[in-house]
């Protein structure tokens, strides 16, 4: 029986070489950071309480997401005239969905470790530790419904669209697979403005770009994205007070148990391996 890669739609046009893919990448990733910290301001003008304040984080993701995904597709020749092509929107089998949604749940214990390491080499700020601390409390139920759809659903939806749907394919035309892979994963981490989190951004980007390559849709990555980003806040805040997941304003650098993380680490090892096996063809 003979297997190969299932591709989901025609294979890619040949893009633009030179450097003009990278540079209009980095501008759509500069206009991302522009309009998020503009309507920040705006925001906070018009509803003082601060990005971090549940209702002015889901306005700002409302608004910045999808004007950055309709600039993107205007660059993109064939943006609007093929859009779901031009979002990378393509069928997705069932199997490679539900693996990448374990992948996404999987990967938060791993990632939160590598955090706790990193911390030794670039320390957490104090401001910073307050306003994780503050983004994870429980201020009843409207907020916390807030912060859920706005993290877990909008943030999701667009950085995907964004860096997997649009860039990943704009890079993967003119560049080939991998660094195209690379290219997207570090736009991805850049973009978070993270000294400490580039490396876990970076992997967390080639893992979710990777799926998007393998199934030749966004939509398994966007689920594992949005399970990644939800576990903090499914949890009540005495069951999710982890250490070296969710830390005491005043603690020092905690650790997770090494079983968790080994554990977890093979479980997306697995993964990984059922999203590869659920993207070949049987012939």
């Amino acid at each position: 029986m003979e297997r190969e890669r299932r591709e989901s739609g025609p294979p890619l046009p040949p893009g633009p070489g030179g450097a003009w893919p990278v540079l209009v990448s980095v501008a759509l990733v500069a206009f991302l950071l522009a309009g998020m910290f503009t309507l920040a301001a705006l925001v906070e003008w018009l509803r003082p309480g601060g990005i971090l304040d549940p209702v002015n984080l889901l306005l700002v993701g409302l608004a910045i997401f999808p004007l950055t995904v309709l600039v993107g597709l205007r660059i993109d020749p064939d943006g609007f005239a093929r859009l779901r092509d031009g979002l990378t929107l393509g069928p997705a089998r069932t199997s490679t969905t539900v693996f990448a949604l374990l992948l996404g749940l999987a990967a938060v214990l791993p990632v939160a470790e590598l955090d706790n390491l990193l911390q030794y080499l670039v320390p957490q700020d104090p401001e910073e530790r307050r306003q994780l601390l503050r983004m994870m409390s429980f201020e009843g139920w409207a907020s916390q419904l807030a912060k859920v759809f706005a993290i877990a659903v909008v943030t999701p939806i667009g950085e995907e669209l964004i860096f997997r749907g649009i860039l990943l394919r704009w890079l993967r035309r003119s560049y080939g697979r991998l660094p195209a892979l690379l290219g997207s994963s570090v736009l991805f981490a850049v973009a978070h403005l993270s000294l400490r989190g580039l490396l876990p951004y970076v992997l967390l980007g080639l893992a979710f770009g990777w799926v998007v390559d393998r199934s030749r849709s966004v939509l398994p990555a966007i689920g594992a994205h949005a399970a990644y980003n939800a576990v903090p806040f499914l949890f009540p805040p005495e069951l999710a007070d982890v250490p070296g997941w969710t830390p005491a304003a005043d603690a020092a650098i905690a650790h997770l148990p090494s079983l968790w993380v080994v554990g977890s680490s093979a479980a997306c090892v697995v993964l990984l391996y059922l999203i590869w096996w659920s993207t070949l063809r049987r012939d």
